[in-house]
């Protein structure tokens, strides 16, 4: 075991949504059937990587805790009901945790495109079952395009709500869609969360900021060898800066359009 990680430790965090048949558009290049997650988890064993939550991770960057030598953090977003019915079996059948965030205001709905997801007993069930619940919004906007107060209302009542309802603290956020700004992270920070996930498609660096940690998004196209290079530390960046003068233009183009005319081009 290792007290921290060091510069040369690059850590995965897999990010996954649905696991299931039959997706909806809003989700489906995101979706991963079971077959697949289960080859993902026997890569995992193969790799020697030991499953961490992300809170753990987090107190082992932070000198806290300490961590096993070669960590991944496996996550799911959005909060599918597939994740209970599905997925956690899996995990359990490997001896793996996971951290759920889960979008507040789904809980015993639909998703945007139909998609049945979890209820409040389910997502006790999974906490029972050792798996950390993050937050994840209450209504999974894009946040870094809302005002300061409706950006700071849904990261706050996301966390609140899930707290009185899974009477437990939350400690950590994902930001949805992956993106954030500086106002959007200090919120997170006022909140009381101890971490947070944006994705960037990067390798998590030992020095990535507790509140912009870099994640990987496994889409329905990825292939397992993609995986298996991820789980050994290659394949990808490592610890992209959310601020990078790319994200700052893309984050431009995507207000202009949301402030576009309906049926503008």
């Amino acid at each position: 075991m290792s007290p921290a990680l060091t510069a040369a430790a690059p850590v995965p965090i897999l990010l996954y949504h649905r696991v299931g048949p039959e997706p909806s558009s809003w989700i489906a290049p995101f979706n991963v059937d079971a077959e697949t997650l289960d080859q993902h988890l026997a890569l995992v064993e193969e790799s020697g990587r030991t499953p961490v939550t992300v809170s753990r991770l987090c107190d082992g960057m932070a000198g806290r805790a300490s961590l096993p030598e070669r960590p991944v953090v496996i996550t799911f977003d959005d909060g599918f009901a597939d994740t209970l019915t599905l997925a956690a079996p899996l995990l359990a059948r490997h001896g793996h945790v996971a951290t759920v965030y889960l979008t507040s205001g789904f809980l015993t709905a639909r998703s945007p495109g139909g998609d049945l997801m979890l209820d409040w007993a389910q997502a006790r069930e999974l906490a029972a079952q050792g798996h950390e619940i993050g937050a994840h919004s209450v209504t999974h906007p894009q946040l870094d395009l809302l005002s300061a107060p409706l950006a700071r209302a849904e990261i706050q009542v996301s966390k609140a709500q899930l707290e009185e309802g899974l009477e437990r603290r939350i400690r950590s956020f994902a930001y949805p869609h992956g993106y954030s700004s500086p106002l959007v992270r200090r919120s997170v920070v006022e909140a009381g969360f101890d971490s947070a996930c944006s994705v960037k498609n990067a390798l998590c660096s030992p020095h990535d900021p507790l509140f912009s940690l870099a994640r990987l998004t496994v889409a329905a196209d990825t292939p397992a060898s993609t995986v298996r290079r991820w789980l050994g530390g290659e394949g990808a960046p490592v610890g992209l800066r959310d601020d990078r003068a790319a994200a700052r233009v893309w984050r431009a183009w995507r207000r202009a359009r949301a402030m576009a005319p309906v049926g503008s081009s």
